[in-house]
């Protein structure tokens, strides 16, 4: 029986400035999410969090995926909100939309439409990138359509104001929140939920809260620098406390090791954390899971060569963390990312073929490994 609310698909609530674009009109987005568990109704998150203006969702719905835009015209229905199809978002404010009965099954796709007539701001949304995901908008309202023309479609790169999905579920059912950085914002949580659907088990969700470019302790004041998000210290709370969470996979602080560089304006020398501020950060997060009753696995960073081994000691602060979290930290369990990826015969580089080519961030197969390399335990 379907009676608990657990958040079965996620993303961060970010600024979408710079990313793609500041206003639509006229515009629909599809966005297809791949489900863990069953699932008797959904309900969705929205949010106008960065947004500086109302504005007016026209109309929502939700149906079963049939491939890349189109889904199944038999099983579209539509998302209302207080009983109405539209929403006018304020400002600064969280929304939340009625039950809706809808079957979700394990395994397959079901895909959120939104649909937005009048001139709308875009300033609150999320991009996520890699090989599952998928992302549509198209000028003109086919919010209802199981086809999305082939000459109006457009591959997107943000998903706009929607920020979690809840399915209404069986008891046992929970959900795994996966937080951090842009590697977090690439492929490894998809590939966990593959893992775990796979495997068989179909008790658990994989909510992703990653955010390019974020760091635990510090952000920037620049505008156009805002698409890295707030420090993960002020959103944290909010980004794991969604509905059914009970563990918390943590990824994070590369960024505050990487982005100091000596003559830049943006971010000096002086924004580099000793290791200890670093760990203090990390700590934060611990006492606000457990705050919350959140088992919470914290991550290794991982190597960046030569990019922490050329300014500094900022390799050396890495390995200290490493350490802290391998050896000392009071969390529920260690998820060694490092070892996983690093060079053995480098330690202080990414094996070549976990390398997408930057040196930083893993490629599909890296991200299988990383996905992989969680012990069992900490899943089930």
């Amino acid at each position: 029986m379907s009676n608990k609310w657990v958040a079965g698909w996620g993303a961060a609530e970010n600024y979408t400035s710079n990313r793609q674009f500041d206003y639509v009109k006229d515009m629909t987005f599809r966005y297809p999410i791949f489900s863990t568990v069953d699932a008797e109704g959904i309900r969705i998150h929205l949010s106008n969090r960065f947004g500086t203006e109302s504005c007016e969702l026209t109309k929502a719905t939700v149906a079963v995926c049939t491939e890349k835009a189109s889904v199944d015209a038999d099983t579209v229905k539509t998302i209302t909100f207080g009983g109405s199809e539209s929403l006018i978002m304020q400002p600064g404010e969280d929304y939340i939309s009625d039950e809706i009965d809808f079957r979700v099954t394990a395994g397959a796709e079901i895909a959120i439409t939104m649909y937005f007539a009048d001139y709308t701001q875009i300033r609150t949304g999320h991009s996520n990138t890699g090989g599952y995901i998928r992302q549509y908008y198209a000028r003109g309202d086919y919010s209802a359509a199981p086809e999305i023309p082939d000459d109006v479609v457009v591959a997107g790169q943000t998903y706009v104001f929607l920020n979690t999905v809840d399915f209404l579920t069986s008891e046992d059912v929970s959900a795994i929140i996966a937080f951090g950085d842009s590697i977090t914002a690439m492929p490894w949580p998809d590939c966990l939920a593959r893992r775990i659907y796979e495997a068989g088990i179909r008790n658990r969700t994989v909510i992703r809260r990653g955010i390019g470019g974020n760091r635990v302790l510090r952000e920037y004041s620049q505008r156009d620098m805002n698409g890295y998000g707030v420090a993960g210290i002020k959103r944290f709370e909010r980004d794991v406390t969604a509905a059914g969470v009970d563990r918390v996979f943590v990824l994070q602080g590369i960024n505050d090791l990487l982005h100091p560089r000596e003559g830049y304006r943006r971010c000096g020398m002086d924004e580099l954390p000793a290791a200890e501020e670093l760990i203090a950060g990390l700590q934060t997060y611990i006492d606000i899971a457990h705050r919350h009753g959140i088992k919470i696995y914290l991550g290794t960073i991982m190597p960046h060569e030569p990019f922490l081994t050329v300014e500094g000691d900022k390799e050396t602060k890495r390995q200290q963390v490493n350490e802290w979290i391998r050896r000392e930290a009071d969390c529920d369990g260690v998820i060694d990312f490092d070892a996983a990826l690093r060079d053995p015969e480098n330690p202080s580089r990414l094996f070549k073929a976990y390398d997408s080519g930057d040196k930083l961030h893993p490629s599909m197969a890296g991200s299988r490994c990383m996905a992989d390399s969680i012990p069992e335990e900490f899943i089930k």
